[in-house]
């Protein structure tokens, strides 16, 4: 977790790319480039509390089609969140879980063995397809 402790407690904000406040989207696409050496376009979302409407958004990006649906999650992997709609990197560090820039709180590391408890929904993973 070390190289990524840095990041804890960055404040989250609405379209924010950093380094001194993220939303997360704008979190994702930071950690996959200086992380895992993957650019991903910014998608801007224009309203951050509609969240059929952000689905749609992520769903018929050209971004969407790079990243395929993977069974169980691997370091540097996208974690799609339902239920609300959000978006982190799953980490194979302190027993897996979630980085994660959330509202309200900022950049957070959320356990897998704590996910339940966390209030957040069920998880989806892709890996990036070059």
């Amino acid at each position: 977790m070390s190289e990524f402790a840095p990041y804890i407690g960055t404040p989250w904000v609405a379209g924010a790319q950093g380094p001194k406040a993220y939303d997360c989207m704008g979190f994702f696409r930071h950690v996959q480039a200086q992380h895992f050496g993957i650019t991903v376009p910014r998608i801007i979302a224009p309203d951050y509390d509609d969240e059929h409407a952000l689905a749609d958004l992520f769903g018929a990006h050209d971004e969407r089609q790079r990243w395929l649906r993977i069974a169980a999650p691997v370091h540097g992997c996208a974690v799609l969140v339902h239920r609300p709609l959000h978006i982190g990197v799953w980490l194979d560090v302190d027993g897996g879980g979630v980085l994660h820039c959330t509202r309200g709180i900022g950049v957070i590391f959320t356990t897998d063995s704590s996910w339940p408890v966390s209030g957040f929904g069920r998880k989806e993973f892709f890996r990036h397809a070059p």
